[in-house]
């Protein structure tokens, strides 16, 4: 795979003379140009950054969401582990197995388990793919993976990776746009997904995980009108979004309403899980619904409620309080002894990590909390 950079970047000076200014601008990834996040390589060997990223650190976090794991689960994820720390030994400068990704994208493998609309192999496509370790786990699960990533040098990361491990079954349309049916793993470059004249991908599911409130509403606005268009009203089709991402400017609620206005209800809200089904007259409802609850008379319930539960935080983390989360088996002592089973449940996959490569860390991680030894 010769001169990767420079094919991929000539590539998108052709693509970009195909699409309008607003489409440029609604994939030019606007938070990490904001906060100096590196997106842009110029050289092949910069691409080790890009292993084992945006999640370090949160290992421990991961196990916590992941639980319960079928041996299913545990032998795809420890195979998919091995590939990573093979392809690291092979083409990069670190030894690495992408533990903290890895494991958290073993946790959004599990929800999209859940989330099936059928039983068998599944078409899925993910935007924003970070390292592309949820990739793994779906084609060495055999369904196969589509990939539409805007950053370059994600882009270029995950064509490394991915082009290694599964060779012809791999299929990028950044070269070519005769894709075969075989293959495994498609990667999708921006400006074919901003080209309303190309056809999207036909899709079971797609998954947008930690990238919502990152990503430029007008992105948000063209992905979920065209996956409406494509899919129209339906239940066998679902967009999954396991964290709305960092939401820097502080539009998440602004963002739903976009999402409803193309069309997409919200089925589940929470702080970590939304998912979204094709269906307009309940988007349509929910957008009445929404207006609603954003009255000043709601606006002042909501900031009772909150004071009234961090009281109730506050009370149970003193000594009575304590006590009384006995009774009710809620509060401090309750999640302690959940985090407890916990750790039992998911030691296996500890002891995995720990004998695979011992006392892994990333260099954000070692940049970000050096320890003694670390700075020469």
């Amino acid at each position: 795979m010769s001169n990767i950079v420079e094919k991929y970047n000539k590539a998108e000076r052709a693509g970009r003379a195909t699409v309008s200014n607003r489409a440029i601008e609604s994939f030019s990834l606007e938070l990490w140009n904001t906060m100096g996040y590196p997106f842009k390589v110029d050289s092949e060997s910069e691409l080790w950054r890009y292993h084992d990223v945006m999640q370090e650190g949160r290992f421990n976090r991961n196990l916590e969401l992941i639980g319960e794991y079928t041996d299913h689960e545990f032998d795809l994820v420890t195979k998919t582990a091995k590939q990573i720390l093979a392809f690291s030994e092979r083409h990069l400068p670190i030894r690495n197995s992408g533990k903290h990704a890895l494991t958290r994208s073993l946790y959004q493998y599990q929800l999209l388990m859940k989330h099936r609309p059928c039983d068998g192999p599944l078409r899925i496509l993910e935007i924003g793919p970070g390292s592309g370790y949820l990739g793994l786990l779906l084609a060495n699960d055999e369904h196969q993976y589509f990939a539409m990533d805007a950053a370059q040098a994600f882009y270029l990361y995950q064509k490394k990776l991915w082009s290694d491990l599964y060779g012809s079954d791999y299929f990028d349309y950044s070269e070519s746009s005769s894709r075969p049916d075989s293959a495994k793993v498609t990667h999708i470059p921006w400006w074919q997904f901003a080209n309303l004249s190309i056809p999207i991908p036909d899709v079971d599911l797609v998954t947008i995980n930690h990238a919502l409130c990152e990503m430029h509403p007008q992105a948000v606005k063209t992905i979920f009108a065209r996956l409406y268009s494509a899919w129209g009203d339906t239940d066998k089709r679902l967009v999954l979004a396991e964290s709305w991402g960092y939401d820097y400017f502080n539009r998440k609620e602004t963002m739903l309403m976009d999402i409803r206005s193309e069309s997409f209800d919200a089925l589940r809200i929470t702080n970590s899980i939304t998912t979204f089904r094709p269906n307009k007259k309940s988007a349509t409802e929910q957008i009445i619904e929404s207006r609603k609850r954003a009255s000043l008379t709601e606006r002042t319930k909501r900031k009772v409620t909150k004071r009234v539960t961090n009281l109730i935080v506050r009370l149970l983390r003193k000594k009575i309080g304590q006590q009384l989360a006995k009774l009710i088996n809620r509060g401090p002592i309750h999640h302690d002894r959940l985090m407890a089973l916990s750790v039992t449940k998911t030691q296996p996959l500890r002891n995995f990590f720990e004998n695979l490569v011992a006392d892994e860390r990333t260099p954000d991680e070692i940049f970000e909390k050096p320890r003694l030894g670390d700075i020469k």
